[in-house]
């Protein structure tokens, strides 16, 4: 079980090496000159495209390279609003789901001599509020997901915890890149997507959700 996981693991990390090198890192703008084909495609093998869509989210959220948003984005694009956003919202908690498996069994030794200096310093914190603070760094989109899903692999953060954190955290961001879709013909990064009112709203989300952590903190100082 442990080789066929670090072989499953070295699989996923070649697909994504191999993507990279022969399709070249696409943005906004390539979408938009290829708008056609591609919807051309959608309506002939719909099906298809969606499974290529989840597969993509689950490579892309879990690397470095900053494609995800522009995979979300293009799902509202050529899924419409509703349909798209239902789609990030699924593809994007199965790809963290794949990225905590990859951190807690099949690449567990080769993280944690990457990470788990860093992880010490907050272990404490994360097995007392894990839930709540995985919850505010999937809100505020700060930390990259693929970074998020590696510390929660290697904490002693509960399944059931990582789950409901990450999809009570992604649905904002689905949202957003869903609703983006819709204009993509007026936006040229995924920065245009995050005015100063929307940034705004999703510091105070990410404020609410560590609200308990506080108030918890609080009371043991009180006492």
């Amino acid at each position: 079980m442990r080789t066929l996981s670090k072989i499953l693991g070295f699989l996923l990390v070649l697909t994504l090496i191999v993507a990279v090198f022969r399709l070249g890192t696409p943005g906004l703008q390539d979408i938009d000159v290829h708008k056609q084909a591609i919807g051309l495609f959608i309506d002939s093998h719909y099906g298809i495209a969606v499974v290529l869509f989840f597969l993509l989210c689950a490579i892309f959220i879990n690397s470095p390279l900053p494609l995800a948003a522009a995979m979300k984005i293009l799902s509202g694009y050529f899924f419409g609003f509703y349909l798209g956003a239902v789609y990030n919202v699924c593809a994007t908690l199965v790809a963290c789901v794949v990225g905590f498996w990859l951190s807690r069994y099949a690449c567990r030794n080769h993280f944690e001599r990457l990470f788990y200096a860093r992880l010490e310093a907050i272990e404490h914190e994360i097995e007392r509020n894990g839930l709540y603070y995985f919850l505010s760094l999937r809100v505020a989109m700060v930390v990259p997901y693929f970074l998020i899903n590696i510390v929660a692999g290697l904490s002693r953060l509960s399944f059931k915890d990582y789950l409901l954190s990450t999809l009570l955290g992604v649905i904002p961001a689905s949202l957003i890149y869903a609703n983006g879709g819709e204009r993509l013909e007026h936006i040229r990064s995924a920065a245009d997507l995050f005015e100063w009112h929307t940034a705004a709203s999703l510091a105070l989300m990410a404020s609410a959700s560590l609200l308990p952590v506080w108030l918890r903190r609080g009371s043991r100082q009180s006492n």
